[in-house]
């Protein structure tokens, strides 16, 4: 199958000023605090991620874990802040994860997601192996759920969710894409992942029907949101036309589901008819990065969680107990 490939450097400017624009929140590294910061090293390269623990962890009962992914050109920090998935956590009683990417001289961190971006990329991180570390390294400090972790991510962040989902789907249970496509061909599943993107129809950096978007800085064709859920309907055994539509005055939501007696996994799109390329309910950059606009009544966050908490890891795919 031919892919068309996707956002490069188009995001690289726009994170790089929300992580200068946005407060910062510096987590301790006592393992003991509810927001600690950790290190760990894959392929020789020292690594760290950020983690919030909601009040409901006793150290006893297993929680979902959600993995939630920066932008290019971002930091753990920064995408922490304009998400505001620590208040989510608390609420709906899951732990998240913000991972950190790779950069030069400690700036402008990516993801190696195929087609994009950047210092990642040109140098072929391993993001799918650190990602898997990252797991094991919370699993090795608290209890969780191996059946419950889930992926999200904005931008270059979405595109490592979607490469997740291809090449590590016997660890990672679902996915939430906000503003970003697949950023490369990287095979199927070895089962059927469960699919929630989220999408402003006015994105000028991510347009929704690919090309160039206007704001676009790399002048490399991105894929279509469209074609990006064609593909995961064949792989998730469901028509490419959407069982339920439901309309709002903020979106437009298409439900896709698996074929009657196929063993599938169902597929869900919103569609923001004023969104602009942003985190819906988060922070609002706007006014100084000009990325379009957020539609602050859609919670991005209780939406993915909502989708989420439906699906466990079938046994089959479980990682083994050690």
């Amino acid at each position: 199958m031919k892919m068309i490939y996707g956002i490069g450097a188009v995001v690289v400017l726009v994170v790089v000023a929300i992580a200068v624009f946005l407060p910062t929140r510096n987590a301790s590294a006592d393992p003991n605090s509810r927001d600690p910061k950790f290190e760990l090293v894959h392929d020789k390269l020292t690594r760290t991620y950020e983690l919030h623990l909601p009040p409901s962890y006793d150290g006893k009962t297993p929680l979902p874990v959600v993995l939630n992914l920066h932008g290019g050109g971002g930091n753990a920090t920064a995408h922490r802040r304009q998400t505001q998935m620590d208040v989510a956590a608390d609420k709906y009683g899951f732990i998240v994860v913000y991972p950190e990417g790779t950069a030069f001289l400690g700036r402008m961190y990516t993801w190696n997601a195929g087609s994009c971006c950047g210092y990642a990329v040109n140098h072929k991180i391993d993001d799918v192996g650190f990602i898997s570390k990252v797991i094991d390294d919370v699993k090795s400090r608290y209890a969780i759920d191996e059946t419950r972790v889930y992926a999200t991510g904005m931008s270059n962040g979405a595109m490592l969710a979607y490469r997740l989902a291809c090449e590590l789907s016997n660890r990672i249970t679902a996915i939430c894409a906000v503003s970003g496509e697949m950023g490369g061909d990287f095979g199927k599943p070895q089962r059927p992942v469960p699919i929630l993107h989220i999408h402003g129809l006015k994105d000028q950096n991510a347009a929704f029907n690919g090309g160039i978007g206007a704001n676009a800085i790399s002048k490399i064709e991105h894929r279509p949101v469209r074609d990006v859920i064609k593909w995961w309907c064949a792989v998730d055994h469901c028509d490419d036309k959407p069982t339920k539509v439901e309309k709002t005055a903020d979106y437009i939501h298409e439900i896709y589901t698996p074929r009657a007696g196929e063993d599938g996994a169902p597929i869900e799109l919103y569609m923001l008819l004023e969104g602009g390329h942003t985190w819906p309910g988060g922070v609002d950059v706007t006014p100084k990065l000009g990325t379009g606009k957020l539609i602050a009544t859609f919670d991005a966050d209780a939406t993915m969680w909502e989708f989420f908490k439906k699906f466990s890891l079938p046994k089959h795919a479980a990682p083994e107990k050690k």
